[in-house]
């Protein structure tokens, strides 16, 4: 009884296998919703930002201070070494015996290592000044951006610089605006770091030079 079913055609079972996969894959399709809204991007120039409110001429102030007060104590410690070698020189004479003139040869070479780490220590010290007054400055003109971007809806905030902002079609630039509730808000001055700590910190290490 089974035999007098009829034959189905290669073709038509092809056919019949396509639509029940067509209709399989639709049926898992999931439902489309709504999409998302766009990122909205922006740009704004930090840097611009900080020199308007006056931010860069105090950052390069307080450097120069800086340096000119490291520089100060690195001359200073030469001197002081150099006065120390003078004073055993004239001990000795206009001769010293092979015993004194390996001494000062010591005495010569551990004044050029003091003032070599002196050196390094005092450029630490440069370094770590300026990058902290680059993170006040950054941290101050924050909150002004986030206020922007908050009312005008915008989601990230590129920092308009060549190397981090290759391409810019119809990005929004948010510096004059930023820069406006900079000036309301009263940002303040940079703080300066303790001078007296940042002393004690170098005579410690200088002191603790062989």
């Amino acid at each position: 009884m089974l035999h007098n079913f009829p034959r189905i055609s290669p073709i038509l079972a092809s056919c019949l296998l396509l639509l029940i996969g067509c209709e399989q894959e639709r049926a898992l399709e999931p439902i489309n919703e709504a999409d998302p809204p766009p990122l909205q991007i922006a740009i704004c120039d930090l840097n611009e930002i900080a020199k308007e409110l006056g931010l860069i001429d105090e950052l390069n102030r307080i450097l120069t201070r800086e340096r000119t007060l490291l520089d100060n104590e690195i001359r200073k410690l030469q001197a002081t070494r150099q006065a120390e070698l003078n004073e055993k020189i004239e001990d000795y004479g206009e001769f010293p015996d092979d015993e004194q003139k390996r001494e000062l040869a010591v005495m010569q070479a551990q004044a050029r290592q003091i003032l070599l780490q002196a050196q390094n220590r005092a450029s630490q010290l440069f370094a770590t000044t300026r990058e902290n007054l680059i993170k006040q400055i950054r941290t101050k003109i924050k909150k002004p951006v986030d206020q922007v971007a908050t009312k005008k809806g915008i989601n990230i905030v590129l920092d308009d610089q060549e190397e981090s902002v290759l391409y810019t079609a119809s990005v929004v630039n948010i510096t004059p605006e930023v820069l406006s509730a900079a000036r309301n808000a009263n940002l303040g001055k940079l703080d300066e770091s303790n001078r007296d700590t940042t002393d004690s910190r170098y005579q410690e290490n200088e002191g603790g030079t062989p």
